[in-house]
């Protein structure tokens, strides 16, 4: 029988299992990976045998590596020390084991592990085994080294295992794990590779994206042309940043280097392996951010250029990424209903889309401002920008973002830019409304008063009005239109208003009436609603507006007010008749010749307007928003290109068009 010794680290066994009271199944598991990657391995597998088909439960788990296995002169300084990793000093390869305890990983799974290691040494190969048992993890039992015929490696059997240790365990949770544990690692290592009862480890559904290229940097006129893969991965890999990774062209790792990209909240996770046999001309591997493991100046400045167009690479290949998710931020704040609510009319989808275009151009320059808020919190911000654009309060936006987040000169040169761009993008493209708005009137103006056309109301007047019901003003939404009775009017109103859905019941002896135009709107000093209901005469049918139009307005006074759901009187509503032209009876009703106010009330006014009255009203509106706009557009001009702000205009429309 071989003889036994038994040695003991200066830690407990209760101190041990605090440090691994965090530590998942799947992670302590990992751990024997790395130790066999560590250990110069290029296979790992990890077998386990069934107990019970029925149950799923597993009677045995081992990790197999065909690493340089234990060298028991080593085993001391290997096993003994608690915290400490010898790992750490080799800094030439992809260190993984830098806590010094994760032997011990399975005191959370299992209740033995057993080490079958093999090792070379004066070209001989010897064997031992080592024992740990978790009733006693500071000490750990050996036996004697004998010569073997076995290749170097390491089998570690794990015995009496936990019982949610199961097939579903290992197939689903942990091979998951694993791929988003491994996937950068062997894909810096392409010939490394991972097995789960010999189905090799597949860690192609983890990577978004990929690309192979090539950099070139001029040195002494010659071009170094250097191999480079580029892997966007679905999720963030485990603990390990987004790092570039150099290695030789005999795929032995030299160093590594983080990219400027991380720590953006912008999901952006990614790795780039880079080969040339420059890099063998590392003299200390490091995980620091810096460029003094070359010996030369010369070798450092070739190193700064490879890593500079990197992250210029890195820039490229985020643009689309960040727009893409920009498209999905905007429509998730959508349906979440985190945008301002503006209405369905032209004029106020406009600024809702300048709204939702600036939130997108944010995003792609600071993604930060939108990460981890709740949807309170996101809509307090959405509305606090739609408010500084509107108040034209733009820069303060960037002083508000500066003071929450450090921005780089570059993002703050960039998001300035922006600023710049959405506010001339946002006039021209009022400009463009603007001019479809006067071709309107003018088209309004044929209908009205060329009398030869003999346009009629209900064939042409009333639904161009209907289409264009901004005349009135931006404020309004459209309730309802001709044909549609007073109760589902009143009912459609309260929809808008309440979102309250129930038929409405009218005691009126005229509720059966219809209203040409009805519209609601929101009184902003009072924080109520405003309610228009116009009533339209066609000059054709009509030559002047005369006490019996005059009544058929007042009767829509009447069915309304008289109803207890609207007299509340911080609920407006106006009335407003329109005609060609009002005979001598209805203009000695009129009180207030520049308004054509009739009559009003604690929550009613009643108004008589002309045709040209109201044409005259809106294009003098147009006008002198057109004159503030041009002037704006003039100014913002002499910094931007508007023909490329136009080109850029035009093809968003065409986009959204398709």
């Amino acid at each position: 029988m071989a003889k036994t010794n038994t040695q003991t680290v200066k830690i407990t066994s209760e101190g041990i299992r605090k440090l691994l009271k965090k530590h998942s199944f799947e992670r302590c598991i990992s751990e024997y990976i790395w130790n066999g990657f560590d250990a110069k391995a290029s296979v790992v597998k990890i077998k386990y045998e069934i107990e019970d088909d029925n149950l799923q439960s597993i009677r045995s788990l081992s990790i197999e590596d065909n690493g340089i296995g234990i060298n028991y002169d080593e085993l001391e300084s290997k096993f003994k020390p608690i915290l400490v990793s010898q790992k750490q000093s080799t800094r030439n390869d992809l260190v993984k084991g830098k806590n010094g305890f994760g032997r011990f990983s399975f005191d959370k799974f299992a209740q033995h592990a057993k080490w079958e290691t093999s090792f070379e040494k004066d070209d001989k190969n010897y064997a031992y085994i080592i024992d740990i048992d978790s009733a006693n993890l500071i000490g750990y039992k050996t036996n004697d080294v004998l010569q073997t015929d076995s290749k170097s490696g390491t089998i570690v059997t794990f015995s009496n295992l936990d019982s949610k240790i199961s097939v579903p365990f290992i197939e689903d949770n942990l091979r998951q794990y694993l791929i988003t544990e491994f996937s950068w690692y062997l894909e810096v290592r392409r010939d490394f590779k991972i097995f789960i009862n010999d189905s090799e480890l597949d860690v192609s559904g983890f990577i978004a994206d990929q690309e192979d290229f090539s950099i070139k940097i001029k040195h002494q006129d010659e071009d170094i042309v250097i191999p480079c893969k580029y892997r966007r991965w679905n999720k963030k890999p485990n603990d390990e940043f987004s790092r570039f990774y150099f290695l030789n062209d005999n795929l032995d790792y030299r160093t590594s280097k983080t990219t400027l990209l991380n720590n953006k909240g912008d999901g952006f996770w990614h790795s780039i392996v880079v080969i040339h046999n420059f890099f063998d001309n590392v003299q200390v591997a490091s995980d620091e951010d810096d460029i003094e493991f070359f010996a030369s100046p010369d070798q450092k400045k070739i190193f700064k250029e490879i890593v500079n167009q990197l992250n210029a690479y890195l820039k490229k290949k985020r643009k689309p990424f960040l727009k893409k998710n920009a498209e999905k931020l905007v429509e998730k704040y959508e349906n979440e209903s985190v945008f301002p609510d503006f209405g369905n009319e032209s004029w106020n989808q406009m600024r809702k889309t300048e709204l939702q275009t600036f939130v997108k151009e944010l995003y792609e320059v600071e993604p930060r401002v939108f990460t981890n808020l709740n949807k309170e919190q996101r809509c307090i911000f959405i509305r606090l920008l739609n408010l500084l654009m509107e108040e034209n309060e733009r820069d303060r936006i960037l002083k508000i973002i500066s003071s929450v987040i450090e921005l780089t000169p570059e993002d703050q040169e960039h998001f300035t830019k922006i600023l710049e761009k959405t506010q001339l993008s946002s006039v021209i493209a009022t400009l463009k409304l603007l001019t479809d708005r006067f071709q309107t009137i003018e088209n309004l103006k044929d209908i009205v008063f060329k009398h030869e056309w003999e346009a009629g109301e209900v064939a042409h007047l009333q639904p161009f009005v209907e289409n264009h019901y901004w005349i009135f003003g931006e404020e309004y939404n459209l309730v309802c239109s001709e044909e549609v009775k007073f109760e589902e009017a009143l009912r459609n109103y309260r929809y808008i208003l309440l979102g309250v859905d129930e038929k409405e019941v009218i005691n009126h002896p005229d509720k059966y009436k219809e209203m040409d135009l009805f519209l609601t709107g929101k009184d902003f000093r009072n924080n109520g609603p405003e309610n228009l209901v116009i009533e339209i005469k066609s000059p054709t049918n009509i030559k002047k507006l005369t006490n019996k139009e005059y009544g058929q307005i007042e009767m829509y006074i009447d069915v309304i007010l008289k109803q207890d759901r609207f007299n509340d009187y911080n609920e407006k509503w106006n009335f407003m008749l329109i005609g060609q032209d009002y005979d001598d009876i209805v203009e000695r009703k009129i009180i207030d010749k520049n308004t054509g106010l009739c009559m009003e009330g604690d929550n009613y006014k009643l108004y008589v307007k002309k045709w040209s009255e109201i044409i005259n009203d809106v294009e003098k509106r147009l006008n002198f928003i057109q004159e503030k706009l041009q002037l704006k557009r003039d100014q913002l001009s002499s910094a931007q290109n508007i023909d490329d702000v136009m080109d850029e205009m035009q093809n968003s429309s065409a986009k959204m068009e398709n």
